[in-house]
């Protein structure tokens, strides 16, 4: 990775949209969330469940898909999860743009955790060409920009998200740490600033912001800023966070 310090800022973003509820996916009620509900508790199963569901055909089928994808995600395979969601999505013809968008983008999510980033950004781009107006498509595929190293993508990528959402924090930091990589800290510092007023004990605007104060020279807000995080952190029970763990790195340097 070229630069793991901005990466650290991405990656939380990345599972969560990934497990997605049974609401959002056609299937018949029963079976499918009956599929669902075992996903977490015995993946395994769960996945054998899927298979039986998508010999049947219709509604019941593409549960099964969806439900395998899932389950496969709980298994620790994500590139295969990722197939199965985008082919889920492809076969939707008769579904809404906006369940496909989102099968779509699970898609990119799940390839993304496997390493996989340009399916993960052609996943995004079929989301964003079918539901052109939800920001969250726009800052899932600036996050895997950002992870593929493609900066100059990932900064025009939140900057759309933030078009449509001017306060969507995740955006602003993949924006910061976009022109914070591309060399225009100042331009950064106007995001990092923005994020932490936003939320000012959020890990990762902290940790944002202080390495963009790092990056214009000042050493004693950095400090201060990963001192904070740090401090949230234990006073929050969230001392092994990624962005508290990286905070006590920079301030042990």
């Amino acid at each position: 990775m070229k630069n793991p310090s901005a990466l650290l800022l991405i990656l939380p973003f990345v599972l969560a949209p990934v497990m997605a509820s049974a609401q959002e996916t056609p299937a018949d009620p029963a079976s499918y969330e009956a599929c669902v509900a075992l996903v977490e508790s015995d993946a395994a199963a769960a996945l054998d469940m899927a298979k039986t569901l998508k010999r049947q055909r219709g509604e019941t089928e593409a549960g099964g898909t969806h439900c395998e994808a899932l389950a496969l995600m709980q298994l620790g395979r994500p590139a295969e999860a990722g197939d199965a969601f985008f082919n889920l999505a492809e076969r939707l013809l008769r579904a809404g743009d906006a369940m496909r968008s989102d099968i779509y983008a699970q898609a990119g999510d799940a390839w993304v955790l496997g390493g996989e980033y340009e399916p993960a950004i052609r996943a995004y781009d079929n989301a964003i060409a079918r539901t052109p107006d939800k920001p969250d498509f726009y800052e899932g595929r600036a996050r895997v920009k950002a992870l593929a190293g493609k900066w100059e993508g990932a900064r025009d990528d939140a900057a759309e998200a933030l078009a449509l959402d001017p306060n969507f924090t995740a955006a602003m930091l993949i924006r910061s740490a976009a022109n914070r990589t591309l060399g225009y800290p100042r331009a950064a510092l106007v995001d990092a600033n923005h994020a932490v007023e936003l939320n000012p004990h959020s890990l990762d605007a902290l940790l944002e912001r202080g390495l963009v104060h790092k990056a214009l020279g000042d050493k004693a807000s950095a400090w201060g800023d990963w001192s904070n995080a740090v401090k949230y952190a234990k006073e929050t029970g969230r001392a092994d966070d990624p962005a508290a763990l990286a905070a006590a790195h920079y301030l042990s340097q």
